[in-house]
């Protein structure tokens, strides 16, 4: 048998600068759209993060008045039963809502199945997945649940069926080649599932998972060496690995090395004895009622997306808007929201999110590139000074902070040579169009205009069909 080794805006025409969103309308999508659009969703708030100087010419909110808003009732204590209760019928009404709006659809099929197997229907789960792989039968991720619907019920030839082909159609897909290997040592094939084992460590060598098994396959085998090699590489990944601790002392003592194996049981002892105290001492049901509502803003994220793909961005906002009160931790959540926000022309609410980032993430400078722009079109400069240096403090290498802050000054009429010295930098980081365009501006304030003529050029040789450079450069020619 084979040896295992141990594993160690400015408020002008639209320019490069500046570019409108598209807005939302409420077309149909072509479905197989869908699932790139989902799976990119998190990327992509981030790039309308960074994005964001178009906020400059978007048009201004319209204000909302308050005096419409009707009063609302004192809300009703719910114990944790009926809370869960009520959540789950939420959920399935959703469910139900997805599948009538979005009729014949994988997506949608794969989603809402994953919804009754959470809730412990498999039954009903089996089915919608079917139907998601009769639509579509490039669906790993359907296979993959099948297969722990199988495995869970004790079939597991039908597991490694079903998990065999989605590791046909995604053979780097996490977790896949232990699944596999977990259901082989369940009918006692341990060399196959060893050989599993070994090919996903070499895709994941961290999988702290992967060499525990490796450890439990190498002990049945009687490969004692090799057990406590991948019991020793689980515990380095994750000293805390109960599991793990056992299986060293097992192993030792087949090694007849009773020193170690005193060891590694009173090790095993002490973090059983740690992890029963703290179930004893939490609040199980109210655990569960926690956890439940993660995973219910996170279907609520996932159908939002659904939503906004169909155009349907008041729907969009509902839902993460009940996902963002079950789960304030989210931040997905509130990145999104704030997106959304910005797309459609809503800056005071896009700001209001984007500072619940920033307390929640105070080292991302997106975050604060966001309140600087937004802070700037509603005209609180100050705001906008600050976030916009917390940028540059927290991104000194990236040239979009400083010049953000130089359009500011110039806009603002604040300082036109610091204003310079800011365009300056950003050029000096990153010799880019509007890096140049924004230079040949500042000059131009400071009344030089050879080097604004100059920086001009540079422009409009990086982008030459660009025609603001063009009207810019003549501009200041012209002048005498």
């Amino acid at each position: 048998m084979k040896k295992h080794k141990k594993i160690k805006g400015r408020k002008r025409k639209t320019s490069a600068r500046s570019h409108k969103p598209t807005p939302v309308t409420p077309r149909r999508i072509p479905w197989t759209l869908i699932i790139g659009l989902i799976m990119c969703a998190i990327i992509a708030g981030v790039l309308v993060q960074w994005l964001f100087s178009a906020a400059s010419d978007r048009p201004q909110e319209t204000e909302r008045s308050s005096s419409s808003a009707k009063p609302q009732a004192a809300p009703i204590e719910l114990t944790p039963e009926e809370e869960t209760a009520a959540l789950k019928k939420e959920e399935m009404q959703l469910t139900q809502q997805l599948l009538r709006d979005f009729p014949g659809n994988d997506v949608i099929l794969a989603f809402v199945g994953s919804v009754y197997r959470q809730h412990g229907n498999n039954t009903e789960a089996v089915k919608l997945l079917n139907k998601a792989l009769e639509l579509n039968p490039n669906r790993p991720d359907v296979y993959n649940a099948l297969g722990s619907i199988a495995f869970a019920k004790g079939s597991y030839e039908e597991a490694i069926t079903y998990l065999n082909r989605a590791l046909k159609i995604d053979t780097r897909q996490p977790g896949l080649r232990s699944s596999i290997a977990f259901s082989l040592m369940a009918l006692g094939r341990y060399t196959e599932a060893i050989e599993q084992l070994d090919n996903n460590v070499q895709i994941f060598p961290k999988s702290v998972y992967s060499h525990f098994l490796l450890g439990q396959a190498c002990l049945q085998q009687k490969d004692y060496d090799n057990a406590r090699e991948h019991y020793l590489t689980a515990i380095e990944l994750d000293q805390n690995y109960v599991n793990a601790y056992y299986g060293l002392f097992t192993a030792y003592s087949r090694l007849e090395r009773q020193d170690k194996a005193r060891e590694y049981m009173a090790a095993f002892r002490r973090l059983k004895a740690e992890e029963i105290e703290a179930s004893k001492a939490r609040d199980k049901l109210y655990d569960d009622l926690v956890l439940m509502r993660q995973t219910i803003a996170e279907n609520q994220i996932f159908a939002a997306r659904i939503y906004q793909a169909g155009g349907r961005s008041d729907k969009t906002e509902e839902l993460l808007q009940k996902a963002a009160i079950l789960n304030p931790k989210n931040i997905i959540c509130l990145k999104e929201l704030a997106g959304l926000y910005s797309t459609t022309n809503r800056p005071t609410e896009a700001l209001k999110m984007y500072k619940r980032i920033s307390e929640s993430e105070p080292q991302n400078p997106a975050c604060f590139f966001n309140v600087g722009v937004i802070s700037a079109m509603l005209k609180r400069f100050d705001d906008a000074e600050e976030a916009l240096r917390k940028v540059i403090k927290l991104a000194p290498e990236d040239s979009r902070g400083y010049r953000e802050l130089a359009w500011l000054y110039l806009n603002t009429k604040k300082s036109h040579s610091q204003a310079r010295k800011l365009a300056e930098k950003a050029v000096k980081l990153e010799k880019t169009a509007v890096n140049y365009y924004l230079l040949a501006c500042a000059c131009d304030m400071n009344g030089d205009r050879t080097n604004a003529l100059e920086a001009a050029e540079q422009a409009i040789q990086l982008d030459p069909g660009n025609v603001e450079y063009k009207q810019i450069y003549q501009r200041i020619k012209n002048r005498k």
